[in-house]
């Protein structure tokens, strides 16, 4: 494909002939003639310069010398979009495979892909062009809204961890409530979501919960919220539209977290997030109040040797 019309494609600004053939896209570390990378950090571009790739896709900022070049405002935007052009797009085979277990109540949209070994509880419901992989399990009441991707492993709809101390032990609170997962959202492997113990745990539309997340009882999403891998929540944390959130990291149970939060990676979260704030540390807080925090215990440590 000529760079010019994956210029187009990624809507970049052309530097270098138009007519260069890209055949493929590469790693910068592996890239060769006819190949296209992406310099996604700064600290990426000298390689990327230096490398044998026919063209590059970077910032307008980029000081690019002679190098052929895609300029993109978001070059990870420019990939996204870039990629698919040069990988085999997966073959999905719509329908549900033999060895699925589908409750007679589920309602399953249309176009629908069930891979093998997958569970599906009663009254659980599956939008339009959504896909489950192989060895998921949909507990009974789940609601799951159009073009959902549910990977393996996960499951959906687990009791919550509802227990009370009486008379020297512990007795469950039954968790009578659902779960519903709005349009357009994917959960990755191994990821756990509790029913609510009333009510429901909903995950609004457009989120992304990477692997290995607990996400427990009651809890609420926003919309297009971003989590990343082995995050862990406990009960009815509240999010607010467009929260990301780093690796490793955990929620204390009835907080809300404001929106266009972002919660970096391994913070413990104990209270209230007000919105548009970028916060780490245990117990969070503002990030460059705990960068100072850091910084001065470093400065006690040098003084006590």
């Amino acid at each position: 494909m000529k760079l010019k019309k994956l210029s187009e494609i990624a809507a970049g600004e052309l530097s270098g002939s138009p007519d260069i053939e890209i055949r493929g896209v590469a790693p910068i570390e592996r890239a060769g003639a006819g190949d296209l990378v992406f310099v996604l950090e700064e600290k990426f571009l000298a390689p990327a310069l230096s490398s044998a790739a026919s063209a590059i896709v970077a910032a307008p900022s980029a000081r690019i010398g002679g190098k052929p070049a895609i300029l993109a405002r978001d070059p990870r935007l420019a990939m996204a979009r870039i990629l698919p052009h040069f990988t085999p797009k997966p073959k999905i085979k719509h329908g549900v495979h033999k060895t699925a277990v589908v409750a007679e109540s589920a309602r399953i949209g249309k176009r629908v892909t069930i891979y093998p070994f997958v569970y599906v509880g009663e009254n659980v419901e599956i939008g339009d062009d959504s896909v489950i992989y192989p060895s998921v399990t949909i507990y009974d009441n789940v609601t799951i809204g159009k073009r959902a991707r549910i990977h393996a492993g996960a499951r959906i709809g687990v009791d919550g961890y509802g227990f009370v101390w009486h008379e020297g032990k512990y007795e469950k609170i039954p968790q009578v409530g659902a779960v519903v997962i709005e349009d357009d959202v994917e959960i990755y492997a191994n990821v756990c979501v509790a029913r609510a113990t009333l009510g429901e745990t909903r995950i609004g539309a457009g989120t992304k919960i990477d692997n290995l997340t607990h996400v427990a009882h009651n809890c609420v999403f926003g919309q297009h919220c971003a989590i990343t891998a082995l995050v862990g929540f406990a009960g009815s944390v509240t999010f607010k539209d467009h929260v990301s959130v780093g690796g490793m990291a955990g929620f204390n149970g009835h907080i809300t977290v404001g929106e266009n939060t972002v919660v970096m990676a391994k913070a413990g979260v104990t209270k209230d997030i007000p919105a548009n704030s970028v916060v780490s540390g245990f117990p969070a807080q503002e990030h460059m109040e705990e960068m100072k925090y850091q910084a001065a215990l470093k400065r006690l440590a040098k003084k006590s040797e």
